[in-house]
């Protein structure tokens, strides 16, 4: 039987309470070959790449001259490769923003569909890797979050089955929607269709979580991100709501407040046990209480996993 075969016969819940795995088919794997990849990739994406060499693993954005971002992408090393984790709709876009600039550069993007992605949260295995980093076991190529008890695991596809299967024996399994709530728990955003060339990365939160680097040098856009951060005072940042109106939000909708104002986009939302969840752009002085046009979301300001450095 085929891994798609497979996967398609699982029953998989649309949520679960920890422990859960997740089939993560929303995300597709990007592999960056070449002599030249690390070096072409640090003047294209937001995060320093150096730090990824040493067995990290960040979620940089490519930037539009405004200093938008247009994808971003979750990049670490595979041997003499880099790998990147993006929005399975967006992976023809992410290839194309990436060639953009080649010219001779020696490097070429390509899908990996020889690698499937699960995602692993709660009562991770002891040989999994610190935190913020990346390591290969028996069972695959891990990349374990920063602030909480979540890692993706990269698998080859005809290993795929029976890691599958050894992973879910003390596990609730889940769909994409299952992920997308680990990644809200986690604080992690990304550019997902709909929201492209509305944020800058520090307005999701990448200078906290690794994802933007003021020092390592020129990458397109990066004059409006570092004047940003060195000289202006950020509005707005990417908040977690919870809600329980049943509604489905979309990436780069627009949210309003009591008054009717727009109040913020949303980056993602999930389906989670006790209702919805979304990571939203807000403004600091936010309530929380917001409104998909006239109808009220009964929503209230949820935790992140980490602190949000506002200027005074």
């Amino acid at each position: 039987m085929s891994w798609s075969d497979f996967i398609a016969a699982q029953s998989l819940a649309e949520h679960a309470e920890t422990p859960y795995l997740s089939h993560c088919d929303h995300l597709a794997v990007i592999r960056a070959t070449g002599e030249e990849a690390g070096q072409y990739l640090q003047g294209q994406l937001s995060c320093d790449l150096r730090e990824v060499d040493q067995d990290g693993h960040r979620t940089g954005m490519h930037l539009s001259l405004k200093g938008r971002g247009l994808v971003s992408v979750r990049i670490l090393r595979d041997g003499d490769d880099y790998l990147m984790l993006c929005p399975a709709a967006l992976s023809d876009a992410v290839i194309k923003a990436l060639m953009k600039y080649r010219l001779r550069a020696k490097v070429e993007f390509a899908v990996d569909d020889n690698l499937v992605l699960f995602g692993l949260a709660g009562d991770l295995p002891a040989d999994a890797p610190e935190p913020g980093h990346t390591g290969r076991t028996d069972q695959g190529l891990w990349l374990r979050y920063p602030f909480t008890d979540h890692a993706l695991l990269l698998v080859a596809t005809d290993q795929a089955e029976p890691r599958w299967q050894q992973l879910a024996e003390q596990r609730a399994t889940t769909g994409a929607n299952g992920w997308r709530q680990a990644d809200i728990e986690a604080g992690e955003g990304m550019v997902y269709p709909g929201a492209e060339d509305l944020f800058l990365p520090q307005v999701l939160n990448y200078d906290v979580t690794a994802g933007v680097n003021f020092k390592k040098g020129c990458y397109t856009g990066q004059e409006v991100v570092a004047r940003m951060h060195f000289k202006g005072k950020l509005k707005q940042r990417m908040q977690r709501i919870d809600f329980s109106a049943d509604v489905d939000l979309t990436p780069g909708e627009t949210l309003r407040d009591s008054n009717g104002k727009a109040a913020g986009e949303v980056v993602s939302a999930a389906r989670t046990p006790q209702g919805h969840a979304a990571l939203v752009v807000l403004r600091r002085d936010t309530d929380g209480v917001l409104f998909r046009e006239e109808q009220a979301l009964e929503s209230q300001l949820g935790a992140l996993p980490y602190s949000l450095p506002w200027k005074e």
